[in-house]
């Protein structure tokens, strides 16, 4: 089997480079994997990324949701993926809410599989009690768009007080996040860019991961802290709600800075239980998160019921 990942477009991505670099690793037997640009006519199965940029898909063709199909972006308005995603045998989507999104259009035949984490890098966390400070780690690029929900960690980062919480900061252009924490009187450690091999050591500093995003595919980082058995807290965005058990191994959070950060408040509070519970619940959490082989596996079976359904 020749499975063909087409990219639509040069622009690079260094997400979908990691992504194909598991397939390649964690293919099954006998299977082929090629990346390009355009469809490789040879190809026993086209998986398209970026299918807005064809103008049209063929026969055998998967395609997989990569975005929030509710964003309001211009790149990825829905309109424009919409006739692609009709044409395709099947869609791979990466929560089950975007997965009701399609339903909801008549799109149904679709398959949920979130990306996973790196066993091999990301390993438990020691079982140990939170001290204060209570450490929130950021890990995403900041958007001048502010997708990711600067407005609402700055409105946290405000009801919060610099005794009880500190930060560590890791993504492309964070310097902006960090000068206006530092000037709340926070104690922030940035990275701009941060090797993949450290991810391990940077989700063990910190006690929570904090997702504050108003729109989302993914984001990745939820698995890789989970595969960690770092607790989450995170609005209900992407797979966030899939794979966080509010009050059990994460919280999520309403978007309403009063109410959340009463919530994160908790943290601080050595007698409060849900300390303890979330740090527990993480690490049971863990068993149930997907690796990238299990990923890879998961997309291969989706694969083989096309060809199937196609022969």
């Amino acid at each position: 089997m020749l499975v063909n990942h087409v990219l639509s477009s040069e622009a690079r991505s260094g997400i979908f480079d990691a992504i194909f670099a598991y397939f390649q690793r964690f293919k099954p037997p006998g299977a082929r994997i090629s990346v390009s640009t355009v469809p490789l006519p040879d190809a026993d199965l086209h998986h398209f990324h970026r299918p807005h940029l064809e103008q049209g898909l063929g026969d055998r063709a998967v395609v997989t949701v990569h975005h929030d199909p509710r964003d309001p972006d211009p790149w990825v308005l829905w309109d424009r993926f919409a006739p692609r995603y009709a044409e395709a045998r099947h869609i791979i989507c990466l929560n089950r809410g975007q997965q009701r999104f399609l339903a909801e259009r008549s799109l149904g035949q679709s398959t949920v599989i979130p990306h996973g984490y790196n066993a091999d890098v990301l390993t438990p966390r020691p079982a140990a009690r939170p001290v204060l400070p209570i450490t929130l780690g950021v890990v995403s690029k900041f958007y001048e768009r502010r997708v990711k929900g600067e407005a609402l960690l700055m409105e946290l980062a405000r009801r919060l007080h610099p005794d009880s919480f500190r930060w560590i900061l890791v993504g492309e252009n964070r310097l902006v996040t960090a000068e206006e924490l530092a000037g709340l009187g926070y104690e922030v450690k940035l990275f701009d860019h941060l090797p993949y091999r450290l991810f391990d050591r940077l989700y063990h500093s910190m006690d929570y991961l904090l997702v504050c995003s108003t729109f989302e595919g993914g984001p990745a980082n939820i698995p890789e802290a989970l595969g960690s058995c770092t607790p989450v807290i995170s609005t209900p965005v992407g797979f966030a709600p899939d794979l966080i058990d509010d009050d059990v191994n994460g919280l999520l959070l309403t978007g309403d800075p009063e109410i959340d950060a009463a919530r994160i408040w908790r943290l601080a509070d050595p007698s409060d239980p849900l300390r303890e519970t979330l740090a527990e619940g993480a690490r049971s959490a863990r068993d149930g998160t997907p690796t990238w082989r299990d990923v890879v596996e998961r997309h291969f079976e989706v694969y083989r019921s096309v060809l199937e359904a196609a022969s």
